[in-house]
């Protein structure tokens, strides 16, 4: 014991100055200054495609309604996603400027939404829905490990009355690894832990029908919706949250979603927003009465 005592305290008193420097605690501002840029005008490019009615049967017709430099574009925002996320894998620094900026102004929001594409491309689908009181927290691609590990930043940290959860999509499809459905429960679980432990509301949103993801040709994941929705549906009752399933107004008679109402059945677009409105409304005023 004395001798790996002798060693570690040799180790680190013949560290370098500037290796000595790598010791100290960097500020959030630092580490995300030192990632890629992360292309925010071309992302909202795409996320505004999402929500503008047209049909997307694959990534093809997806490239089509692209400008022309479009491609390169998409090419180096997927290598800059990809390098973020090795050094920031819950994209801690999406929102760090933007809830710094609320916190130095002392705004404390009703509602914060906390979710993936789904919720990141709300902001476009219904702008009216967001503002000083209403923030829109989502990340596209998502899953729900990844918004466990930012729920305090996003969420608790700015003080909202109610947090809105749509997660689980991107779970169901694998994006950050094989997930059995009761570890997605038990992750959005910890989040409604969190919330309720800091007096803030919580509104649980069903997983949103879907039969088909454009990126994954040939697999229909509305069976494994529609068990974790069974399972979140219990979860809501079980913690004493308002739960909030858009499935009624959105799917089709098939189970997926309509194809009116989304352009790549997947994502809802303008008029499969305006369908959830009437419901998220009525969900938060519930939770907020509460």
């Amino acid at each position: 014991m004395m001798r790996s005592a002798l060693f570690a305290a040799f180790a680190v008193a013949s560290l370098s100055p500037a290796a000595a420097q790598m010791l100290k605690s960097p500020s959030q501002t630092e580490i995300c200054a030192a990632l890629p840029p992360v292309g925010a005008e071309d992302m909202a490019m795409l996320n505004k495609l999402m929500v503008e009615p047209h049909k997307i049967s694959s990534l093809a017709d997806m490239m089509k309604d692209l400008p022309p430099d479009a491609m390169a574009k998409v090419g180096a925002m997927q290598k800059s996603s990809a390098e973020r996320q090795v050094k920031d894998w819950p994209n801690l620094c999406r929102y760090s400027a933007e809830n710094a900026a609320v916190l130095a102004s002392g705004t404390r929001p009703d509602v914060v939404f906390l979710g993936d594409s789904i919720t990141d491309n709300w902001r476009y689908g219904d702008p009216s829905l967001f503002s000083a009181k209403v923030m829109d927290r989502g990340i596209g691609g998502q899953t729900t490990p990844q918004m466990l590990l930012r729920f305090y930043s996003d969420v608790v940290a700015l003080r909202p009355k109610v947090v809105h959860i749509m997660a689980g999509t991107n779970d169901v499809s694998g994006n950050t690894g094989a997930e059995t459905d009761e570890s997605v429960v038990s992750n959005i679980r910890a989040m409604i832990d969190l919330a309720k432990a800091n007096r803030i509301g919580v509104v649980l949103s069903a997983i949103t029908p879907s039969r088909q993801f454009v990126a994954r040709p040939g697999v229909d994941p509305s069976g494994r919706i529609a068990a974790v929705n069974k399972q979140l549906v219990k979860l809501a009752a079980e913690m004493h949250v308002t739960y909030v399933d858009y499935t009624p107004v959105l799917a089709d008679s098939a189970g997926g979603l309509a194809d009116a109402l989304g352009n790549d059945g997947l994502h809802p677009n303008r008029d499969g927003y305006a369908k959830m409105r009437p419901l998220t409304d009525a969900a938060i005023k519930r939770t907020m009465k509460k």
